[in-house]
């Protein structure tokens, strides 16, 4: 349990939440992060079956950065994934790890994180990927039986009622509970998805979005972006052959990049690496649909796109140590970040359905990813069994709520093509792209 999720359960919050009955709110002092920010923490119940309104309850984490100046005005923090929980970033965020404007909006703002359903301390309580298999998280994207597992230990959830809809009026019967006339949106990739939902169903509630890495609905990008992912591969080549250092230690970078890529055509391949659980060097088979994702979650910043020329060229050279420890860290933290059933039961419901083959197929013969995320993913949800959300829920969003769509050019996660393709359809809002930016 990470510290934020110990204080909204700590004290009398600790009696069962889970029992509370349904449009509970529970929130008491509290401070997040080494700068002690003055917050509430506690938790919000909620109706599993919001349109039923009877039945099984769930609840989840809410952390509230209180505003120095009050004006009763609030910020909604919307996490990635999906599977993220919001109320894990509060507090990476108050210790400057990331989106540090939003503490200077606390000036004035309140800023708002609820675990959307499913997600944190009262989630699926599934990952990944844990340290001591390996041979699970080294060979499957989804295993089959990593996903069974979370389904055994969740067979008392409805899994077709954690979905985007669900959830975006869970948030804004929170807003409604505190008091809020409207919520400022601030969402990244998912994030986004979510965040344009919410003002497509509740656009009453919204004053303005920030949309950070956008994946919009009917535009959003791929499982596994093989196009976004392909991208930033090639401006990594292009700037690894700018620069006099990086070009003289790797002249044939692409080319030896590609090559470890092709070994793996034929099957997994027996690789060592460090195994942070057992703390030495171990073998196990690493497969292509592995590999290739997490080259592409390397991507997500400088310093691991930095690693590539480095990693791939030891591994072109037989030692795959480092670009097989460097996989693992990778699954690791990801499955550390993410709940699996979340995951499973949102993109199943809100993306996976409304996949367009012919995108599908020109995406993966143009990326070294090629759909093997794609296929491991739909192969998950036949596992996972929920059904589809209705056809007009992947229509786009239309809104003229005030919005800022930031994009990276290297983005090999949310690239610019979903907010370009949806900004038209977006009256006020306007994009902003960074060069060389990723996620």
């Amino acid at each position: 349990m990470s510290a934020v999720a110990a204080l909204c359960v700590a004290g009398d919050l600790d009696a069962a939440p889970h029992l509370a009955p349904a449009g509970t709110l529970t929130l008491k002092p509290c401070s997040v992060g080494k700068p002690k920010v003055p917050s509430m923490c506690g938790t919000f119940t909620v109706y599993e079956d919001r349109a039923a309104a009877a039945g099984r309850t769930v609840t989840m984490n809410v952390v509230i950065f209180k505003a120095k100046h009050e004006s009763h005005r609030a910020i909604a923090e919307i996490s990635g994934g999906p599977g993220q929980a919001a109320t894990d970033e509060a507090e990476t965020i108050a210790d400057g790890g990331f989106a540090q404007y939003l503490l200077r909006l606390r000036d004035e703002y309140d800023i708002v994180f609820l675990d959307a359903r499913g997600m944190g301390a009262h989630g699926f309580g599934c990952h990944f990927a844990t340290p001591d298999d390996p041979a699970a998280y080294m060979r499957y994207l989804f295993a089959d039986a990593t996903v069974r597992r979370c389904m055994q230990k969740n067979a008392v959830r409805d899994r077709a009622l954690y979905n985007t809809d669900n959830a975006v009026d869970d948030l804004d019967a929170l807003r409604a509970k505190l008091g809020y006339g409207k919520f400022v949106l601030n969402g990244g990739s998912y994030g986004t998805f979510f965040s344009l939902i919410y003002m497509r169903r509740h656009p009453e509630s919204v004053a303005a979005a920030i949309l950070n890495g956008v994946a919009a609905p009917g535009f959003a990008p791929l499982p596994g972006a093989p196009d976004g992912a392909q991208r930033a591969l090639d401006d990594i080549i292009a700037a690894c052959s700018a620069d006099p250092k990086c070009r003289s230690h790797y002249p044939q970078f692409a080319d030896h990049f590609n090559a470890v890529i092709h070994r793996f055509d034929a099957g997994a391949v027996m690789v060592s690496f460090k195994n942070p659980a057992a703390k030495k060097i171990q073998k196990v088979a690493l497969s292509k649909e592995v590999l290739v994702d997490r080259v592409r979650d390397m991507m997500y910043d400088p310093d691991g796109a930095a690693a590539l020329p480095f990693l791939f060229e030891r591994a072109y050279n037989g030692d795959y140590v480092p670009l097989a420890t460097a996989v693992s860290f990778a699954s690791l933290g990801l499955g550390g970040e993410l709940d699996l059933g979340a995951m499973l039961s949102y993109s199943c419901q809100d993306l996976m359905p409304f996949l367009n083959p012919d995108e599908v197929r020109d995406a993966a013969e143009h990326s070294f990813t090629g759909d093997l995320r794609i296929r491991a993913q739909r192969h998950a949800c036949v596992l996972w069994n929920v059904p589809a959300m209705p056809a007009v829920f992947n229509d786009p969003v239309t809104s003229d709520i005030p919005a800022l769509l930031v994009t990276g050019s290297d983005d090999p996660a949310t690239p610019p093509q979903s907010a370009e393709r949806a900004l038209p359809y977006l009256r006020n809002a306007r994009q902003v792209l960074v060069r060389n930016g990723g996620h």
